[in-house]
């Protein structure tokens, strides 16, 4: 039975079943003419290089806070800017970044991040030679900010490198990779910061170290990023979605009234808020119950660190199943499990091999689902450009991070008298800065990532389009090379007779697929058969159109 619905899918588009043989072998040829070139990894290196810089830079004050407090003579709250000031500005750079993407490409847009990344860590470096402490606050954080405005070029394009330059069978690992670069920047800084501030007059040192890194990504932008894509597109949807692209605001219109997007734009952006804010405030969370700023970044670490090996797990399963959902589902739902258990250990003292345990475990299960969950929002936006699905999705982080930040702050109460003897605050000499006890402020955030994952896993399911887009359409490379090669067939002149009979044929061998699959997907194969005709055009022009 299967084979006569095969049969019949192939009679419906008019495959080369019936063409000469020379055209059969031409259009395996093309088909099989898309390119990984060895230049991808230089790309993804680079684009890993400059996200491990400016994670560094964001936030390789929050392990030393306290210290740099009583280095600048200013209150905490007035440090947290340090990190806060990339949530804020990320933010409405989120559309300008996007849009520079969708409009200049991936090249101008990498160097226009890499750019704005050295300027800023070279003034936070230029801050320390300033005597008056008050000039070098103002200038450090003036650098930070630009820092911050860089994060928006360099954070978001994870999913659209590896578009442009992975094949299919490589992309989800590629992602993980470039998703990770962030990640592991911050592991940098958490373990180096408290290893390089070990005193007040350290924390320019800080600035010098950093500072380099910056410029050290930049003379690698320039010198390894010298083209947006490659010449030869490395897969199908990579060849049809560069060339096929709706107006941005259209785009934009099509990714919010997309409710699988939505669902995880909620729920993936509560990730990395929690991420975010525990890179953030872990330190003031910890140094209460007696934890030393080392093991501060020790357990951020531990929690990056196990991040990698389930990513790298993940990755390789994605990329082998294309089962995205169910591996988002399970991932997600055992990191908010071992989230509750973490966050209930932030309020115990003495029990450092239970924090670092169960913050790698969170680790393990919450960073390793990130890369695949924005494989899985590139799947249910297509053919959305990729860089916007994925900014948007950390833009609902950084507003869902503020939130976190703010709660941890305000509902924070007065200190535990049981534990004023332990605290190890205001041991640097800031005794002018307060420790407080947050159990309060994390019993709200256990509550908000409970009810937002939960949602999130009962409701949430989505068609892969861009995959069911490669498999089920006409290969765009191919079809221009039979037209032209058989143009001389029959059977090749029936075909391109006119624009809807073409796209009734391959409605017919969606059609036939579905039979194929025992029915499988229902209506959401149709919206590629739509989204298809629409591109088509009735006298061969594109339209504006997802």
């Amino acid at each position: 039975m299967s084979n006569e619905v095969a049969a019949s899918a192939v009679a419906a588009v008019g495959v080369p079943n019936a063409a000469p043989e020379g055209c059969r072998e031409g259009a395996k040829e093309e088909r099989a003419a898309y390119v990984a070139y060895p230049r991808r990894w230089a790309v993804l290196g680079t684009v890993a290089l400059l996200n491990i810089s400016n994670a560094a830079l964001w936030i390789n004050i929050a392990p030393v806070a306290y210290t740099v407090a009583s280095y600048y003579k200013r209150q905490l709250w007035e440090v947290n800017w340090f990190s806060l000031v990339f949530l804020f500005v990320s933010i409405p750079f989120c559309f300008v970044s996007t849009f520079s993407v969708n409009r200049l490409g991936l090249r101008p847009a990498i160097h226009i991040g890499a750019g704005l990344n050295c300027l800023g860590g070279l003034l936070r470096a230029f801050s320390g030679v300033i005597g008056n402490l008050d000039a070098q606050f103002a200038i450090s954080l003036t650098g930070q900010t630009i820092a911050g405005m860089a994060q928006s070029f360099l954070l978001f394009i994870p999913t659209k490198v590896s578009q442009l330059w992975f094949p299919e069978d490589a992309r989800a690992i590629a992602t993980t990779v470039l998703s990770l670069s962030n990640p592991l920047g911050i592991v940098v800084a958490q373990v180096a910061a408290p290893l390089i501030v070990t005193a007040e007059g350290d924390f320019p040192t800080l600035n010098y170290v950093f500072g380099a890194l910056a410029v050290l990504a930049e003379a690698a932008t320039i010198v390894c990023i010298t083209r947006s894509k490659p010449p030869t597109p490395p897969s199908q949807s990579a060849a049809r979605g560069e060339v096929r692209r709706a107006a941005y605001l259209q785009q934009l219109r099509t990714t919010f009234t997309c409710w699988p997007y939505l669902l995880l734009l909620v729920s993936l952006g509560c990730g990395v808020a929690l991420f975010s804010s525990l890179a953030t405030v872990t330190q003031q969370l910890l140094c209460p119950l007696g934890y030393t700023d080392l093991f501060g970044g020790i357990a951020n670490a531990a929690m990056i660190l196990s991040g990698f090996v389930g990513s790298a797990i993940t990755g390789v399963t994605a990329d082998k199943t294309k089962a995205f959902t169910p591996i988002t589902k399970v991932c997600y739902g055992a990191a908010t499990i071992f989230a509750i258990v973490m966050l209930e250990m932030f309020m115990v003292p003495g029990q450092p091999e239970l924090v670092a345990t169960f913050t790698g475990l969170f680790g393990f299960f919450g960073v390793g689902a990130y890369p695949i969950g924005l494989e899985l929002a590139v799947e249910a936006t297509y053919p959305v450009e990729e860089s916007i699905s994925t900014a948007f999705i950390f833009m609902s982080g950084q507003l869902q991070g503020v939130l976190i930040i703010a709660l941890v702050t305000l509902l924070g109460r007065k200190q535990k008298p049981q534990f004023e003897d332990i605290e190890t605050c205001t041991k640097s000499g800031n005794a002018d800065i307060e420790p407080k006890d947050y159990t309060v402020s994390l019993m709200v955030i256990m509550t908000y990532l409970v009810v937002v994952v939960s949602v999130m896993i009962l409701f949430f399911e989505t068609s892969y389009k861009r995959l069911e887009a490669e498999r089920l359409t006409p290969d765009p490379v191919a079809a221009t090379s039979n037209s032209t090669a058989c143009s001389s067939s029959p059977s090749s002149s029936n075909r391109s007779l006119s624009p809807r009979s073409s796209a009734s044929s391959f409605h017919s061998l969606t059609e036939s697929g579905k039979a194929l699959r025992g029915g499988g997907g229902g209506g959401k194969s149709e919206e590629v058969v739509q989204d298809w005709n629409e591109r088509e055009g009735e006298d061969g022009t594109e339209r504006s159109q997802l």
